[in-house]
């Protein structure tokens, strides 16, 4: 349920038990020591400056600017203003592991690296009435509300990548990382090609230096954002597209037949395309 509180860090039994929370932080108290959040969050400024650590390294947050913070990161917090005034939307590890992983946001590795940006007037107009409107259903307290909720998590993730890209494309530093290229790539071309051999030549550079590259930017190897972005695309046709066939699913990314499609798939996630469906 939403609140006002003086620390997020102190609340984390309400954010377990409601699943979804959101808290309108006056202020956030100075931490001598790294914190850790097993939660989802997403936090927007409103006024006032934040300066801390996250995993070593220095950031600041202003007015407009929103930060998406993934579960087990770590959070030094070196000043914060007096007139700091943010609102975050926390999601529980339990909710998170539950079905979060179907939908927020594949630019995971992008938010990990750079976790906030800045909204201009009319995209922060947008993130306010629709975390008011998360915070009403929340309100509610009706059957099925999860499901609600799920929806809107989804919907609200598509919204920040939208407004990410188009502060990147604004600012021109959308060309600037080969990962970010790399990442629109996977997404015209997953249910086509899924060798590294393939990204790298579109880039004109050597298997080996392509890969290296990658992972210097965001910590894994070209093979394994392949494979997580086809994971991830197939969780969601799983998910949202109940009733199609599963050869239907393999069809539509690219493999050659169901077999194989469910031998990626597992590897990938320990379990078989149907193992997974019937889990949601």
């Amino acid at each position: 349920m939403g609140e006002t509180g003086r620390n997020l860090l102190l609340d984390d039994e309400k954010i377990v038990e409601m699943g979804v929370s959101i808290f309108d932080v006056t202020d956030t108290p100075v931490q001598k020591i790294p914190y850790t959040s097993s939660h989802y969050v997403i936090s927007m400024c409103h006024s006032g400056c934040l300066e801390a650590e996250y995993d070593s390294v220095n950031v600041q947050f202003h007015p407009h600017d929103l930060a998406i913070v993934y579960p087990m990161h770590t959070l030094v917090v070196h000043r914060v203003s007096s007139d700091y005034h943010a609102t975050l939307i926390a999601v529980s590890s339990e909710l998170y592991t539950k079905f979060g992983k179907l939908f927020f946001s594949d630019k995971r590795s992008v938010y990990e690296r750079i976790p906030h940006f800045h909204l201009v007037d009319n995209q922060y107009d947008d993130m306010m009435a629709f975390s008011e409107a998360i915070r009403r259903v929340i309100r509610l307290g009706i059957k099925g509300r999860e499901d609600i909720l799920r929806g809107c998590l989804y919907l609200l993730s598509q919204l920040i990548d939208f407004f990410h890209d188009t502060t990147l494309a604004t600012t021109g530093d959308a060309t600037k990382s080969l990962s970010n290229r790399f990442y629109n790539a996977i997404i015209e071309n997953c249910h086509l090609h899924r060798d590294v051999c393939y990204y790298a030549r579109l880039f004109h550079l050597s298997s080996k230096h392509f890969s290296k590259v990658i992972q210097q930017q965001t910590g894994y190897n070209a093979g394994h954002w392949i494979r997580h972005f086809v994971v991830l695309r197939a969780k969601q046709m799983l998910t949202y597209e109940y009733d199609a066939p599963i050869q239907d699913i393999a069809d539509r990314l690219g493999f050659p037949d169901q077999a194989t499609f469910c031998r990626y798939f597992k590897r990938g996630t320990g379990m078989s395309p149907t193992q997974f469906r019937n889990m949601i």
